[in-house]
């Protein structure tokens, strides 16, 4: 086995200025960095100069977007602490501990003293372990809510899937080092289905010139326009003043379902139920209906095939098989999509039934080797939903809506497919105009729209 990638926290950030910072990795594997400081002076410094912190009467303060999990692990590839606050992960060694002069300080005691247990792979998920505490709130757009009362959580489920909303308030700890950590995040786990886009819109209340101010969390929100399984706004800060209490509103699109709420940790400033407004969910996050279903293979006359997909309102074309670089766009209307090609220029293309005419003068059709076109999405009768991408000969059905594996298939004829679930078997599949695949098990799979 591969030995991974391990990166320095430096490759996976980007300092915006005024203290704030993003990272962005995907299930990254990061490597401590300096633990050893002279003094407190020398790791205020450190922190600045890493996360582009700010430096406040002696300590300092770091405000960090992240999208997306990371664990630690030695220079070796060996196994560390991993704390999931990015600035512990920083300072800390492999094992955990943090030297400032002479004093070594175990820094681990912040896994229990900070409620840091149960988060899952390092920057992902603050997991509330304690399942004894949430509470049945009912059933949301098909999915249990469980709750805890302090309002601190908030948890989805459908199967074996989960995805919690949280804020969290902890310390400061550790005597003179003043160490805190407070935010917002949200995580998808235990699940085959990533949560489509998320957004979070987070208010820290500190009272400076007066009584619970708002201090906005890394701009006024984040959002992650990408499928994932973890994103938050997060502070941290050594010797430096704690806002009293964080609010955030959590958004996300997960199977096929948006779910939003509200969440909070700390105490006083007991207006912030009142500071966010309605739940707006983001307009691109709704697909746009086109007249031919986009994803698919598509041919401009030659044996080469372009192949496009689409996600929500952006669409992705692989020119691989024309020696091209991936093209991107977005899709505009019924009949009207946009795609930039990095080797060439930007075009316009129109749909007109199973074909796109572009502002260049070409033209793709669209590929369908069967009675009808399978790309699109499909229910059995249930709640859910699988999702069909046929190429030319073979196609992957996406069963994360029934939290189920992806299964794998090939067109056999116009009016035949076979396809093997790992999780089950292989099925014979009769397509029966219009829109109906009838399985060898004697289930029906309908097509839903396009």
């Amino acid at each position: 086995m591969s030995t991974p990638n391990i990166l320095v926290m430096s490759q996976v950030l980007r300092i915006l200025g005024n203290g704030k910072a993003e990272i962005v990795t995907d299930d990254a594997v990061i490597q401590p960095g300096n633990h050893s400081f002279a003094n407190h002076n020398a790791l205020n410094a450190y922190v600045v100069e890493t996360f582009g912190a700010r430096a406040e009467h002696g300590g300092v303060s770091a405000s960090l977007s992240c999208k997306g999990k990371y664990v630690r692990r030695s220079a070796d590839g060996a196994p560390t602490v991993t704390f999931g606050n990015p600035v512990l992960d920083v300072i800390s060694s492999a094992s955990g501990s943090l030297v400032i002069g002479s004093r070594t300080i175990d820094l681990t005691r912040l896994l229990a003293s900070t409620n840091m247990e149960g988060r899952v792979s390092g920057a992902g998920a603050r997991v509330v372990a304690l399942d004894t505490a949430l509470k049945f709130k009912g059933v949301v757009h098909d999915a249990e809510k469980w709750a805890l009362d302090d309002g601190s959580y908030v948890e989805y489920r459908i199967g074996n899937g989960r995805l919690g909303f949280q804020a969290w308030r902890n310390g400061p700890s550790i005597s003179d080092l003043g160490f805190w950590d407070m935010g917002v995040g949200i995580s998808a786990w235990n699940t085959y289905a990533t949560y489509d886009a998320a957004l979070i819109n987070a208010i820290n209340y500190m009272s400076v010139q007066a009584p619970c101010q708002q201090f906005k969390d890394v701009g006024a929100g984040i959002t992650t326009p990408f499928n994932g399984t973890h994103v938050d706004l997060s502070d941290s800060g050594f010797l430096a003043q704690q806002p009293e209490r964080v609010a955030g509103v959590c958004m996300a699109q997960w199977h096929h379902r948006q779910f939003a709420d509200l969440v909070t940790a700390g105490s006083g400033c007991l207006g912030y139920a009142n500071d966010f407004g309605t739940f707006t969910f983001p307009g691109d996050w709704t697909p746009i209906t086109t007249e031919v279903n986009l994803n698919g293979n598509w041919t401009d006359g030659s044996s080469r095939n372009a192949v496009m997909s689409v996600s929500r309102r952006s669409l992705s074309i692989d020119m691989s098989a024309f020696g091209r670089p991936t093209a991107n766009g977005t899709v505009d209307g019924y009949t009207a999509i946009k795609a930039t090609f990095p080797d060439d220029k930007s075009y316009t293309g129109q749909l007109i039934g199973n074909t796109i005419r572009w502002s260049n003068g070409s033209q793709w059709t669209k590929i369908v080797n069967t009675v009808f076109d399978l790309n699109g999405n499909w229910t059995d009768g249930s709640p859910w939903i699988a999702v069909i991408s046929a190429g030319p000969v073979s196609l992957t059905v996406d069963m994360s809506d029934y939290e189920r594996p992806n299964a794998h298939g090939n067109i056999i004829d116009r009016s035949t497919i076979t396809v093997t679930f790992p999780d089950d078997r292989g099925y014979t599949g009769t397509l029966i105009d219009p829109r109906t695949i009838r399985w060898s098990n004697g289930s029906t799979w309908t097509k839903k729209g396009l």
